[in-house]
C-alpha cells in the first residue's frame, strides 16, 4: 500500500499538519482489474475493429496473456520475453526490408503524415517543455499525457487541439540500468503521443478509431505485414485513473501502447466511470527507425551524427561481429525483469557461440558510449528547458546522470581526448540529430557555465565522497546493501561507477530501478481545506477591476466559526470585497469593516475555494441576525501601496535576473511583505557583488522605461500559445482562464497579485543582499518604493556621519576605513601577544609560588578562547608541580589541573546547577600538547570548562576545595 501525505491547511502562520492515508499502488490497481477485463474482453477492448482487420484472439503459450494475432501460426504474444529475441535485427521490417531505410526525422514525418490525414484527422502540435512548470505534482514530463494533466483531463481547460499528436520529449530515471544494453531503453526519449479528449456532448473518437488509425499507420505508411503484428490486452493505471490498454508488438519489440482512460479509481481499488474519456497513445519514436532499418541497436539510428562524431573523437572501434550477433538477444537483459543476470549472460554466450567475457569486453566500451550519449541528450533538453542539477528533488536525478557521465569518461580515460570544449560540442551534435523534429534551439548563454561548475564540484567532492564511502565500508565489513548504494548515489552524489571503483563491489543490477521506485513512493498529496465554501457564491474581487479601490460597500453572505481560535465567529464572507487575501507570496491587506454601529479591524484575509475570508479582531456582534446586512470596508492604503510596489518590483527583478544571468533563471518562490520582499531564483552558484549591482541597475532601468503594465483575464490555452509556459513562474493556476500581467518586452506572467499600472510608479528598487538558500536556489532580498527611498536615505546618513566624524570627503571613506582596519588588525595582534605574555607570566608566577598549589584567577576575557589555545603549553609543568589554576570570567570558567583529584567535579556541577539547571562541565582527562613539533598526551592532567551563567557560590565552592584567589 502506498502512503499518501495529506496536508491540513490552517489559516494562520503555524506549520501544516502532516497526515497519511493508505492507497493501493497503480500496480495493485492494475492487477485487481486485469482478471475482470480478460474475462469480458468485448466489454473493455475494441474487439470488433480487431476482427475487421483480420485479427483473432489467442492466449500466449508462454505467459498466458490474451492477445490478438493476424495469423494462426503466431503462438506467442509478441513480447520479447516470450519471443526470446528481436526478430527484425539484421533484416528490418516493412519498407526497410524492401530496401527503404528511414531516418529518425523521417520516422516522425511519416507518422505525422499518416495521422494528420486519418479519417478523423489529428492536429500536430509542438512539444511542451520537459520541465513541467504547469504542474505541482511532478517536476518533469515522463509521458505525453503529462502535458495535459490535470486541467485538460478534468475538462477545466481545453487542449491546444483535439485530437492531437505531439513528438514530446520525456525523461525517466527508472531504466538507467538498461541503457546501452537492451537497445531500446533511454533516460530521455521522444514519445509520439496521440491524445483525444471525449467530453460530455463532444465525442471525438475512442477505442475503435484509435486501433484503426494505428494499424493503418503500421500497415500503409510503414508497410509492415499484419502477420508480424500482435496486439496485447492489458490494463493501465496511474494518477487516480484506470482503463484498458492495447500494446502492440512487432518482431519482439513493443512499438506502442494505446491507453483508454475510462475510470476514476479510489484508494481501496474501487472505480467509477469517468465522464471524460481520454485516449492516450504513447509510441517510442526511437524504436521506429530501428524497427524498419534492422540496426543492431536503436542508438545507432537515434544518435547517428553524435555517435559518429564521439566515437571518432575518442578513437573507439565497434566490434561489429559481436554486436550483430548480440543485438537480437539484447532484449533478454532487461534488468528489472531478469532473475539471474549472470545466467542470462551465459545463455546469450552459448546461443551466439562467443565466450561471455569476449561478449562483455566487446560491449562494455560501446555501452558506456551509448550511456554518455543518452545522458547528455537528456541533460541538453532538461537544462535548455530551465532545470538545473542540484541535490534535491528532480535536480538530484539530473546531477546523478551528469556525474555518471563524468565518471564514465574518467574510467575509460576518455576525458583527455574530449576536454570541456569537446564535451560542450557534443551537445551541439545532439541538436543536429534532433533537427527536423524540433525547431532550432535558442541561444543559452549560461549552458557552458552550468556544466563547468558541475564538473568542478564533481572534482572537488571526490575526496570527501571516498572518505564517506570508506567509513561506510569499514562499518559494514566491506559490504554494501541496496540502501547503502542508494544513500551513496542520491545523498552523497557518488556515481555508481565511482562506488564500484572505490569498493570493488559491482552495482546491483536493478540499482536505478530501486532508486526510481523509492522516489515514486513519495507523492505530493492534496490540501485538506479547513473551511467548506462550495455552497456559497464566488466573492467578487473588486481589486481586480480597480486595485486603487480603497473603500467599498457590500453585503454579508456568511459568518464562520474560526477553527484556530476556539470556534469564535469572527470570519466574514461578503458578496464583494476589495481586500486582497494572502496568495502568490503577497501578504494580505488590512483595514476596517463597519457593521451596523460596530467597527472591526480586519487582521487577516485568506481565500478558501472561491470565497474571501475576512478574519476580524473579535467575535461579531449579533452574528445570527446580520446575514444580508450592508457593510462598509476601508483598506489600509499605505500598506496596499507598499505591497503593490514590492510585488511589481518582484517581476522587474526576475526579468533583470534572466537578462543578466541567463535563460536558466526561473522563479522558485517569492514573498512580499510591507517591510521586505524576496525572490528565489534557480541559479547554479552564489551571485557576485557585480552581478547584484547589474541586476539592480537593470531593474531600475525597467522602472525608468515607464512601461505600462497590462492586467487581463485570458483563456488559458490562448495564453499558453501566445506566451509559453514561462507564464507559470509563481506555480500552476487552476481554472480555464488566467489573469496575465504583461509588462511588455520585460516580463509576462500568470499572476493574481496587486500591481502598479506603470513601472515608473515603483519609484526605486534596492537589493539588500543575496545568498544561496539551498543547492541551485539563490534568494535576493530587496525593498522597493518608499522602503527603498528610506533605505537609500539611511545609507546616505551613514556616509554623511562617517565623513563628519572622520573629517574627510566621501571619496576618502574607503581608504580611511582601510587604514583604520589595518591599524586595528596590528593593534589586535599586538594585544594578543601581550595577553599571551601576561598569561605565561601569571602561570609561571603560580608555578613558582611555594605558598599555594591551587589558584583562582579573575579573568577580563570575554571568552575562554585564549586559555584553550595557550595553557596546554604549561600542562607538563602543572603536572610536575601538582598545581592547578581556574580562570573565572563573567560568563565562563576554565581550569587546568595537574591532578584531577583536587576537585570534586560532581559536587562542583551541583553548585553550578543552582544558578543554571542546564549547566554542563566539559572535562578532558588526557590533555594533548606539542613539544618541538611533536604531539604528546599527558595522562593525569585535566582540562575543564564551563560556559554560561553561574553564581558567587561557584567561586566559594572552589575556595572550599583549597583554591586561593591569586592577585
Amino acid at each position: 500500500m502506498r502512503v499518501l501525505k495529506l496536508i491540513t491547511r490552517v489559516f494562520s502562520s503555524q506549520t501544516p499538519e502532516i497526515q497519511t492515508i493508505k492507497t493501493l499502488t497503480a500496480k495493485e490497481m492494475k492487477n485487481l482489474a486485469k482478471p475482470e477485463f480478460a474475462k469480458n474482453p468485448e466489454n473493455f477492448y475494441p474487439t470488433q475493429v480487431f476482427a475487421k482487420f483480420g485479427f483473432s484472439r489467442a492466449q500466449c503459450k508462454n505467459c498466458n496473456t490474451h492477445f490478438w494475432r493476424h495469423t494462426e501460426t503466431q503462438h506467442t504474444c509478441g513480447d520479447s520475453n516470450c519471443e526470446g529475441s528481436y526478430k527484425f535485427i539484421g533484416k528490418g521490417t516493412g519498407k526497410g526490408r524492401k530496401g527503404k531505410k528511414i531516418t529518425y526525422e523521417e520516422a516522425w514525418n511519416g507518422f505525422k503524415k499518416s495521422f494528420t490525414n486519418a479519417r478523423i484527422p489529428c492536429t500536430a502540435i509542438e512539444r511542451y517543455p520537459v520541465v513541467a512548470r504547469w504542474r505541482n505534482d511532478v517536476e518533469y514530463v515522463a509521458a505525453g499525457i503529462y502535458c495535459f494533466q490535470p486541467y485538460c483531463v478534468t475538462g477545466e481547460m481545453n487542449p491546444p487541439a483535439n485530437p492531437l499528436i505531439c513528438p514530446q520529449f520525456c525523461v525517466r530515471f527508472n531504466d538507467l540500468d538498461n541503457i546501452g544494453l537492451t537497445g531500446r531503453h533511454y533516460s530521455g526519449f521522444i514519445m509520439l503521443g496521440i491524445q483525444a479528449f471525449n467530453y460530455p456532448g463532444k465525442f471525438v473518437f475512442f477505442k475503435e478509431e484509435c486501433v484503426e488509425f494505428n494499424l493503418k499507420w503500421l500497415i500503409e505508411e510503414l508497410e509492415i505485414d499484419p502477420d508480424e503484428i500482435t496486439l496485447i490486452e492489458d490494463v493501465w493505471a496511474g494518477g487516480g485513473n484506470l482503463g484498458p490498454c492495447v500494446e502492440y508488438f512487432i518482431g519482439g519489440l513493443e512499438v506502442g501502447n494505446m491507453v483508454f482512460m475510462q475510470y476514476k479509481t479510489f484508494p481501496d481499488g474501487s472505480r467509477e466511470e469517468l465522464p471524460i474519456k481520454i485516449i492516450d497513445t504513447g509510441i517510442g519514436l526511437e524504436r521506429i527507425p530501428w524497427l524498419i532499418n534492422g540496426s543492431p541497436t536503436s542508438y545507432m539510428d537515434v544518435f547517428k551524427n553524435s555517435f559518429s562524431w564521439l566515437s571518432e573523437k575518442l578513437k573507439i572501434q565497434i566490434n561489429s561481429e559481436v554486436w550483430e550477433k548480440f543485438g537480437p538477444l539484447s532484449c533478454r537483459l532487461n534488468i528489472d525483469e531478469v532473475e539471474n543476470i549472470n545466467q542470462t549472460w551465459k545463455d546469450i554466450s552459448n546461443l551466439i557461440n562467443i565466450p561471455v567475457e569476449t561478449v562483455k569486453n566487446a560491449i562494455a566500451p560501446i555501452k558506456d558510449l551509448y550511456i554518455i550519449l543518452d545522458h547528455t541528450r537528456s541533460l541538453l533538453m532538461i537544462i535548455e528547458d530551465g532545470s538545473l542539477p542540484s541535490n534535491i528533488g528532480g535536480g538530484a536525478n539530473v546531477r546523478n546522470i551528469l556525474r555518471r557521465v563524468f565518471a564514465l569518461l574518467k574510467k575509460n580515460n576518455w576525458w583527455d581526448g574530449l576536454k570541456m570544449d569537446g564535451f560542450i560540442e557534443l551537445f551541439e551534435k545532439h541538436k543536429n540529430d534532433l533537427k527536423g523534429i524540433y525547431p532550432d534551439f535558442k541561444e543559452h548563454k549560461s549552458f557552458r557555465s552550468i556544466i563547468e561548475v558541475e564538473y568542478e564540484r564533481w572534482l572537488q567532492t571526490d575526496k570527501d565522497q571516498k572518505d564517506r564511502l570508506t567509513k561506510l565500508l569499514n562499518k559494514n565489513k566491506g559490504k554494501l546493501n541496496i540502501e547503502d548504494w542508494i544513500v551513496a548515489i542520491t545523498s552523497w552524489g557518488i556515481p555508481a561507477d565511482r562506488v564500484y571503483e572505490i569498493s570493488g563491489i559491482p552495482p546491483p543490477g536493478d540499482l536505478y530501478y530501486q532508486i526510481s521506485y523509492r522516489q515514486e513512493q513519495s507523492v505530493k498529496a492534496p490540501e485538506v481545506i479547513l473551511y467548506d465554501t462550495t455552497h456559497l457564491p464566488e466573492t467578487i474581487n473588486l481589486y481586480y477591476s480597480d486595485h486603487k479601490t480603497m473603500t467599498f460597500t457590500s453585503k454579508i453572505i456568511e459568518v464562520l466559526q474560526n477553527a484556530t481560535s476556539n470556534g469564535i465567529k469572527n470570519i466574514l464572507i461578503l458578496k464583494e470585497s476589495a481586500f486582497y487575501p494572502t496568495s502568490g507570496g503577497q501578504a494580505h491587506d488590512t483595514g476596517r469593516i463597519f457593521i451596523k454601529n460596530h467597527v472591526y479591524d480586519v487582521v487577516e484575509v485568506e481565500k478558501s475555494g472561491h470565497c474571501i475570508l475576512h478574519i476580524l479582531d473579535r467575535a461579531i456582534e449579533d452574528q445570527d441576525q446580520i446575514i444580508g446586512e450592508e457593510v462598509h470596508g476601508y483598506i489600509d492604503e499605505s500598506r496596499r501601496k507598499q505591497l503593490r510596489d514590492h510585488h511589481t518590483a518582484t517581476h522587474l527583478i526576475f526579468a533583470a535576473c534572466k537578462k543578466v544571468l541567463g535563460p536558466h533563471i526561473w522563479q522558485n518562490g517569492a514573498k512580499k511583505t510591507i517591510d521586505l520582499a524576496h525572490l528565489d531564483i534557480t541559479h547554479y552558484r552564489s551571485l557576485t557583488h557585480d552581478e547584484e549591482i547589474s541586476i539592480e541597475n537593470t531593474a531600475n532601468q525597467f522602472i525608468s522605461s515607464s512601461t505600462n503594465i497590462k492586467k487581463s483575464f485570458i483563456n488559458k490555452s490562448q495564453a499558453e500559445s501566445q506566451y509559453g509556459f514561462s507564464l507559470y513562474q509563481g506555480g500552476i493556476v487552476p481554472g480555464n482562464n488566467l489573469r496575465v500581467v504583461n509588462i511588455q518586452n520585460i516580463d509576462t506572467e500568470a499572476c493574481c497579485g496587486t500591481h502598479c499600472d506603470n513601472t515608473a510608479e515603483v519609484g526605486r528598487i534596492r537589493i539588500l543582499k543575496s545568498y544561496r538558500i539551498s543547492d541551485g536556489i539563490v534568494r535576493l532580498n530587496f525593498v522597493a518604493g518608499d522602503k527603498a527611498i528610506k533605505k537609500l536615505n539611511d545609507e546616505d546618513s551613514i556616509l554623511y556621519n562617517l565623513t563628519k566624524l572622520w573629517g574627510i570627503s566621501q571619496n576618502e571613506i574607503l581608504s580611511t576605513a582601510e587604514r583604520f582596519f589595518q591599524g586595528y588588525k596590528k593593534l589586535e595582534e599586538l594585544t594578543r601577544k601581550q595577553q599571551e605574555k601576561i598569561l605565561a607570566l601569571t602561570v609561571r608566577s603560580i608555578l613558582d609560588d611555594t605558598n599555594s598549589k591551587l589558584a583562582i584567577v579573575n579573568s577580563d576575557q570575554i571568552t575562554p578562547t585564549l586559555y584553550f589555545s595557550i595553557l596546554k603549553e604549561h600542562a607538563q609543568d602543572m603536572k610536575k608541580a601538582g598545581k592547578g589554576v581556574v580562570f573565572v570570567g563573567e560568563k565562563f570558567l576554565y581550569g587546568l589541573l595537574g591532578d584531577k583529584r583536587v576537585l570534586d567535579f560532581d559536587g562542583f556541577l551541583e553548585v553550578l546547577k543552582r544558578s543554571n539547571n542546564q549547566a554542563k562541565i566539559k572535562v578532558q582527562d588526557k590533555v594533548g600538547k606539542k613539544d618541538k613539533g611533536k604531539s604528546l598526551d599527558l595522562d593525569g592532567v585535566v582540562e575543564f570548562s564551563y560556559i554560561g551563567d553561574y553564581g558567587q557560590d561557584a567561586k566559594e565552592y572552589l575556595i572550599s576545595q583549597g583554591f586561593k584567589v591569586y592577585e
